[in-house]
């Protein structure tokens, strides 16, 4: 019996297969989410086989965490985002120059296929564990707000965009003494 089993980048994505080559060169950002992608496919592949034999919660959450990390692996491969943002969660600082203009903002995020709505928050505000079927960004306009988003913790300044993956349990927390103005759209 053949332990190779299709479900590798290159089978799931057969015109990327040499982009995929190429970043798991020369990113470090995309080997690591790979890596981590191929053991979990590898895990569920010995469950499926009744190698293993964990409960259901627990394949449920790997199945999903596959999909979270192939979905993330997908918008590096297609240029959604880039390989080597300033950490593996996609945090891109200062890019919007300030005073953050809602419309300017609007506009970027419209030629990349997203919404743009504001929210404000008064000091204080939180907004806990969150997820979206839809892949999301978050400009903050005035105020500062801390996010965590897979168990890492991001302080947002104007400016800054933060891309959160579909999927991806997320808080977000006004930290600013005063209200806080940000961004958020979906694609």
């Amino acid at each position: 019996m053949s332990t190779e089993h299709h479900r590798y980048l290159a089978h799931e994505f057969p015109k990327l297969k040499h982009r995929i080559h190429e970043l798991k060169q020369i990113s470090n950002t995309f080997r690591a989410l790979y890596e981590e992608y191929e053991s979990v496919d590898n895990e569920i592949v010995r469950i499926e086989q009744e190698i293993e034999t964990p409960s259901d919660e627990y394949t449920k959450s790997l199945k999903q965490r596959r999909v979270q990390l192939k979905d993330q692996l997908y918008d590096i491969l297609t240029d959604h985002i880039h390989p080597e943002v300033e950490t593996v969660e996609y945090v891109v600082r200062n890019k919007f120059r300030l005073p953050v203009d809602h419309g300017e903002v609007s506009r970027d995020w419209a030629e990349r296929g997203y919404s743009c709505d504001v929210f404000i928050d008064t000091p204080g505000q939180a907004w806990r564990n969150f997820v979206h079927d839809t892949n999301e960004l978050v400009t903050v306009m005035e105020g500062r707000l801390d996010v965590t988003l897979h168990e890492l913790r991001y302080q947002l300044e104007p400016g800054d965009e933060l891309f959160i993956p579909r999927g991806a349990v997320h808080s977000v927390f006004n930290v600013y003494e005063g209200e806080t103005r940000w961004l958020y759209g979906y694609d």
